[in-house]
């Protein structure tokens, strides 16, 4: 499985099963190639390197989630901005599958609560 099909499956899951996060949880399309001027252009507007793939906003509270392939590896850059968001208390989650996710996204908000109909629902 790709990044962008972990990180799309993981979005499906958490909005489908916590329809109140689509506005909390988020993708800031940091990546992709540039030419020189827009680069610039990005950067002097704020864009910083190595942010992490999604953010969730819960309680006023920032998480960090950075999606990888079973066998990719975090940047240099995504390092350092790990790093420093860690120590300001910000925590960083590296989500290699969609179950890691899921445990990481139901520590963060509660269980789901089931429906009679089997289908879950936020609590």
């Amino acid at each position: 499985m790709t990044e962008i099909q972990l990180q799309t499956s993981a979005v499906t899951w958490l909005w489908n099963t916590y329809p109140a996060t689509r506005r909390l949880f988020f993708h800031i399309p940091n990546g992709g190639s540039r030419n020189a001027v827009e680069g610039m252009q990005l950067k002097a507007s704020g864009v910083v390197a190595g942010i992490p793939d999604c953010i969730l906003i819960h309680l006023g509270l920032a998480y960090g989630f950075e999606f990888k392939t079973l066998t990719g590896t975090v940047s240099p850059e995504q390092a350092k901005v790990h790093q420093v968001w860690q120590q300001d208390g910000t925590p960083v989650y590296i989500i290699r599958t969609l179950e890691e996710f899921q445990k990481a996204i139901i520590s963060i908000l509660g269980q789901p609560i089931t429906t009679q109909l089997g289908k879950e629902v936020a609590a």
